[in-house]
């Protein structure tokens, strides 16, 4: 299968378009170790502060994340830069960015498995009867 700048689906990708450029994205050890050594710091900690709170990385901090999960050959920083430009004239903004590669690490399991809900409770629904406010902690 190949897109329109032929593409081709590799295993365990998922594609990404900025602008006018198709990616194929994965987050592999190899690409983490890239990418933290690019940032200068844990991909984590771009998108988490010190108090636990969300904070929007820099845009160019984002596009280290996807040229170095980036599994398409020839594609320079000068490429990615221009697909960026032409992904915010189209309309779009740094936030959209952040949305985009934060579900993309989210599916690669960046942040952990979502299974988690599922195998705990064995096909069981966790709905109770009725509430049990006198369990809640919040």
């Amino acid at each position: 299968m190949a897109s329109k700048s032929n593409v081709v689906q590799l295993p365990n990708t998922t594609t990404f378009q900025l602008g006018d450029l198709t990616l194929q994205l994965r987050l592999d050890g190899k690409a983490i170790i890239n990418i933290e050594k690019r940032l200068d710091e844990g991909i984590m900690g771009l998108f988490v502060k010190k108090q636990g709170e969300i904070k929007l990385p820099p845009a160019n901090s984002l596009l280290i994340i996807l040229q170095g999960a980036n599994k398409t050959s020839g594609v320079t920083e000068k490429v990615i830069v221009n697909a960026f430009e032409q992904y915010i004239e189209s309309g779009k903004t740094t936030m959209d960015l952040f949305g985009q590669i934060n579900e993309f690490l989210d599916e690669q399991g960046f942040f952990g498995e979502k299974e988690t809900d599922k195998e705990a409770t064995n096909g069981e629904s966790l709905d109770p009867e009725a509430p049990m406010e006198a369990d809640s902690i919040l």
